[in-house]
């Protein structure tokens, strides 16, 4: 009889990699929103950024604006500081109103301030797909989608308490819990929460906010998979609206520059209130090896009301250039709702040699978005402000209702994607076909304008997957975006069209942890908007008379070079042009809010002579841009450089006591500049300043 002798074998340990795992670091190789399917960044031929949970804390974002500074093509503060919305341009083109979450529509309307913004806290990563995206979402901006991925339940216990605070003052408290909940795994939970209130730059205000979301997860077994959960935010911050003149902030004022904490409003009177839930369940089953039905569906509905004393956003000044700033009054009492489900079958098989990846879906979103707003006119007598000796409590006026509509929208759309693979080659192909019913009620007149959209939209795209890590790839791809909201005369929105071309290489380096994309693009909207005219109650105002073309380049690396050091670097080069608009000023002109270049660098290092400790720095480089419809070279923003540094140290690297302890400071805007954002004319207050300096401090525990 023969003796074998036993050998022990090093554990094998697989990683989930797939897009709904839980990211481990600053790069993400693999996404859903660009397919709706769980797909390769490298195979995917359009230009994908991801921003993963580790960059957000690493980077001590607070917002979603903020934790897509450091990405390509986006500008995340082109209405400047502000404590109530996610304002965000990509690639040219505003998406307030058409956020996603979780591959859904956020309740939402380019018109209406009940548009509500998400709690980044909640969030797992935020994935940027750049370009047309409507094959797969229908009503989807041209410059690109921005889909927040909320945290799920996990299997694998997880718990986290957080207390912060800010260089201004006040306090912040957040806490994290999932795990499973039965032994087996079958059911597992996740409630996250925060509470905040912050100081800000300006005297007086305060940035107060609650936000609690509970999710539950029933998994009998490895092909079924079904998560119930809800999400409210309670938003009531007391807010300086932010309407400063051109003179004293871009330009000289004789008087003197206003300062960037003065409040122009009055913290005694009127307020900005808002609640935002939503409800929904997300439902996978896989029958076999071939095909997986997926659904998922939500109901969303965001309540605001607002009374404020601002500067007015047409005349500042009743005389020349002054200290003291003449103001309005302003109300707003709007609510918008979206009601979004998406239902898709996948099949996974084999043809000959080529593999197969097809999708299947049909989506539905019925939308309604209420606005009654309205300012005092100048017959009404409202006290003014001096910025260098401001006096507040005062009675002010009740403005009146002076616009009113109720818009509701249906769109349904039927979609087919087929991703082929045969030897490296990897080519995607898609079709939809959407139908879009938009009724426009206006409440003061009592007219109604109905508007019916129909649209085929398509996109086509091939990779090739070269040994080494390279893959080149090509794409064409079209949108269509039925708009929800009226124009400056009250006239429901016609549907926008876009193509994009798209040619670019990506770069998964072997043996190192890391993506480079460089993409080139020509994308070109038809039935653009104009901005035209301030008003204090509405966000911006518009009319559609044009046809815009952005040219670009993008680039975008993130490298993990060694186990101590992480780089994230980016590029974006765009060349625009206003080619049609009945604003004979803009023709032949650039594109508004729109910088030729950006460019932004992140470092991240872990010293190890210093167990536990991070320390990161990045810089974000913006040219100039013009934001006037008149395009005054006066009112051209500046080129601006802000710095930005972090830092984070784990304490059980100094007591194993205390492991889990973990203390995160950031810095924004190091060197405190003061710069302006955008400047929509010369004579009113219609300008706003950046962010300045900001310190953040948290201290949060994990077990």
């Amino acid at each position: 009889m023969s003796t074998q002798t036993a050998t022990r074998l090093d554990p094998i340990v697989v990683e989930n990699e797939g897009s709904l795992a839980a990211d481990q670091g600053t790069i993400a190789k693999r996404n859903r929103s660009a397919g709706k399917i769980d797909a390769s960044i490298l195979e995917t031929p359009q230009a994908v950024s991801v921003v993963t949970r580790t960059q957000m804390d690493r980077q001590g974002a607070n917002t979603v604006a903020e934790a897509l500074r450091y990405t390509p093509g986006i500008l995340a503060d082109p209405n400047g500081y502000d404590v109530r919305y996610d304002w965000l341009y990509i690639r040219g083109f505003n998406s307030y109103g058409t956020m996603w979450l979780d591959g859904l529509a956020v309740a939402g309307d380019p018109l209406n301030y009940a548009t509500p913004t998400i709690n980044p806290y909640s969030l797992e990563r935020i994935e940027v797909i750049k370009g047309p995206a409507s094959v797969l979402y229908g009503r989807t901006i041209p410059g690109g989608l921005v889909n927040q991925v909320s945290k799920r339940p996990q299997t694998t216990p997880h718990r986290e308490v957080s207390i912060g605070t800010s260089g201004f003052g006040g306090a912040q408290a957040s806490f994290d819990f999932t795990g499973p909940i039965t032994e087996d795994g079958e059911w597992s939970y996740r409630l996250l929460g925060q509470g905040r209130n912050m100081q800000t730059q300006i005297d007086h205000e305060r940035d107060r906010q609650f936000m609690i979301a509970p999710a539950i997860t029933w998994s009998p077994n490895e092909e079924t998979s079904l998560t119930l959960y809800g999400y409210y935010q309670h938003d009531d911050p007391v807010f300086s609206p932010r309407f400063y003149p051109a003179y004293g902030t871009l330009l000289p004022n004789p008087a003197g520059q206003i300062p960037r904490d003065v409040f122009l409003g009055d913290p005694d009177w009127g307020g900005f209130r808002r609640d935002y839930y939503h409800l929904g369940y997300e439902f996978e089953h896989s029958f076999d090896e071939t095909w997986t039905v997926r659904q998922n569906l939500r109901y969303g509905r965001s309540d605001q009301q607002m009374d404020l004393v601002l500067v007015n956003p047409a005349f500042a000044f009743s005389g020349p250039p002054s200290s003291y700033l003449d103001r309005v009054t302003a109300v707003s009492d709007d609510w918008t709702s979206t009601f979004a489900v998406d239902t898709q079958v996948e099949a996974q098989f084999t043809t000959g040699g080529l593999e197969h990846t097809a999708l299947l879906g049909l989506d539905y979103v019925h939308g309604i978005s209420s606005t009654n707003f309205g300012n005092t006119g100048f017959d009404t007598i409202v006290p003014g402000i001096d910025y260098l000796d401001p006096e507040y409590g005062f009675d002010f006026p009740i403005a009146p209702v002076t616009a009113s509509a109720l818009q509701t929208q249906n769109q349904i759309g039927l979609y087919l994607q087929d991703q082929v693979r045969y030897d490296g080659w990897v080519g995607t192909f898609g079709v939809r076909y959407d139908l879009s019913d938009i009724d426009t009620d206006n409440r003061l007149t009592e007219t109604s304008v109905g508007t019916r959209d129909t649209a085929v939209t398509w996109r086509a795209g091939l990779t090739y997957l070269f040994d080494n890590g390279l893959a080149p790839y090509a794409s064409y791809s079209t949108a269509f975006l039925p708009l929800m909201g009226t124009d400056v005369d009250g006239n429901a929105f016609e549907a926008q069209t876009a193509e994009q071309f798209e040619i670019g290489v990506k770069y998964e380096p072997l043996g190192i942890p890391g993506m480079v994309t460089l993409s080139l693009y020509n994308l070109t909207l038809e039935n653009a908007l104009t901005p035209v005219g301030p008003s204090p109650a509405r966000p911006v105002s518009y009319a559609q008379d044009g046809k815009q073309r952005v040219r670009g380049v993008e680039i975008e690396g993130k490298f993990e070079l060694t186990p101590e050091l992480d780089v994230l670097a980016a590029y974006a080069y765009s060349h625009s042009e206003v080619l049609e608009s009945t604003n004979a000023l803009a023709v032949g002109n650039e594109v508004l809010r729109l910088p030729e270049h950006q460019a932004s660098l992140w470092v991240d290092y872990r010293p190890p002579a210093v167990e536990g400790m991070s320390i990161g720095a990045g810089v974000r480089y913006l040219s100039s841009y013009q934001t006037d419809v008149t395009y005054l070279e006066e009112l051209r923003i500046p080129s601006r450089t802000l710095f930005d540094i972090g830092a984070s140290y784990d304490f059980g690297a100094l007591n194993h006591e205390f492991k889990g302890t973990t203390l995160q400071v950031n810095v924004t805007n190091l060197f405190d500049k003061k710069f302006v954002s955008h400047c929509l004319n010369l004579t009113g207050g219609s300008c706003n300043y950046g962010a300045g300096r900001s310190i953040t401090a948290s201290l949060k525990y994990t077990w």
